[in-house]
């Protein structure tokens, strides 16, 4: 693996005879792409499980080995629709997840050649019997006529199929324009029958015009980067004149500096005097300043004695709306158990005194505090409901006479029916 634009793979080409197993070898060129975040890199299951997995050991090892130097090796991938899909590295990947590698170096396999054996790459690294190996070649072989068959488009597929296409052709039209691909198929098949030789030459064609439009491209980039360059010289031309002027300012200071150490060592007595009086005035200056600053504090003594009696009252007042939470609750206890046991009709007087104390302990209660303009409006649209409560009252009693009872009797009746409940709430002082 370099850091270059390319990547180095061994393709083996197999034949399979007998029991034997001979290999082939050439090397295929990969292209390097960089570093890719790891969260881009996709996964394809059957991609995945064409290989078994690493043993318990093998992995372990393998996490060792890139916690201390680092993921080495180029992750292979296969450039789709879907993005980046892994064709060689799923458990670098898993291990660089685990470990929070966020970015590895990856390569990208363009062709089915490339294709094919970065996803036989594992299966040659490790150690097979020659049963496995037999077997993955005939897998091989499916591979890469499932690639063949996404590729390109079905009527050249269906030429390769046919044994009217040689793979060396076919790989030609991987990775190209279905639409290019179909352009060059039905041109070539409308004046004659399909001639793979006439095909390809059409086809190298299309493809001189499409690498001119590129190089000229590049070459654009290339006249971009001389042009970075010269000014990058530039700076540099500039930055190196920045730092002479630079060193003569350091000399030129360095010499004022010297001659106004000499300087200041031939003050005359004169100049003294004057420094004298200027640093007495500034004595005095700074005694003012104490004088006013000792006032302030003072002053800050004062306004913190004002705070701890306000603090004091403030304490007072709390204590005041605390006893008048117990009055309150008191008061309600009365009521709820008034309410309780007094619900005879005959009655009323004394549930309404019972409220009437309760809202005349909210007065007294009222009095400690302060109270905003929606305290206000609250206490106005109860007014309203209880004085329509109380008008009801007044209209219901009088629409339902019953003969005249006395307080005395009332009261007679109340104890008899009353338990004795002891009041053991708050008491207000």
């Amino acid at each position: 693996m370099h850091d270059g634009v390319v990547i180095a793979v061994t393709r083996v080409s197999c034949i399979v005879h007998d029991d034997l197993v001979y290999y082939d070898q050439e090397e295929v060129v990969m292209k390097y792409i960089g570093f890719i975040k790891t969260s881009l890199l996709k996964e394809r299951r059957e991609y995945k499980e064409m290989f078994p997995p690493l043993s318990e050991s093998e992995y372990a090892d393998l996490r060792q080995s890139i916690r201390e130097a680092g993921i080495l090796d180029s992750l292979i991938l296969e450039k789709s629709e879907e993005g980046y899909i892994i064709l060689s590295g799923h458990h670098r990947k898993a291990i660089a997840e685990e470990l929070g590698i966020e970015e590895v170096r990856c390569s990208v396999a363009e062709t089915p050649a490339e294709i094919v054996e970065a996803l036989f790459e594992n299966a040659y690294r490790r150690q097979m019997t020659e049963a496995e190996r037999k077997a993955k070649i005939r897998e091989k072989e499916k591979v890469q006529d499932w690639v063949y068959e996404k590729s390109v488009i079905p009527e050249i597929y269906q030429l390769y199929k046919e044994g009217r296409i040689e793979r060396s052709l076919i790989d030609q039209f991987v990775g190209k324009d279905s639409e290019l691909q179909r352009r060059i198929f039905f041109s070539l098949s409308v004046e004659r029958e399909v001639a793979p030789k006439e095909l390809l030459e059409k086809h190298e064609r299309e493809m001189a015009a499409i690498e001119e439009r590129y190089r000229k491209d590049l070459d654009e980039e290339r006249e971009k980067l001389a042009k970075a360059e010269a000014e990058k010289k530039k700076a540099e031309e500039a930055l190196r004149k920045d730092r002479q002027e630079l060193a003569q300012i350091r000399e030129r200071a360095e010499t004022t500096l010297a001659t106004y150490e000499k300087d200041r060592e031939e003050i005359t007595e004169e100049v003294k005097r004057e420094f004298e009086t200027e640093l007495d005035n500034l004595r005095k200056e700074r005694e003012r300043r104490e004088a006013i600053v000792k006032a302030k504090q003072d002053e800050i003594a004062g306004l913190n004695g004002e705070i701890e009696s306000f603090k004091n009252r403030i304490y007072g007042y709390e204590s005041q709306v605390a006893l008048w939470r117990h009055e309150i609750a008191r008061v309600s206890e009365l009521y709820n158990r008034n309410v309780a046991y007094y619900s005879n009709p005959a009655l009323l007087e004394v549930q309404l005194q019972v409220i009437s104390e309760y809202v005349e302990s909210l007065v007294r209660f009222s009095e400690c505090h302060k109270w905003d303009a929606e305290a206000s409006r609250t206490v106005e649209r109860y007014q309203k409901s209880i004085g329509e409560h109380l008008r009801k009252l007044v209209k219901e009693v009088k629409s339902r006479q019953k003969e005249v009872v006395s307080v005395e009797e009332s009261e007679k009746v109340i104890a008899a029916q009353t338990p004795v409940v002891t009041d053991e709430g708050p008491k207000a002082s």
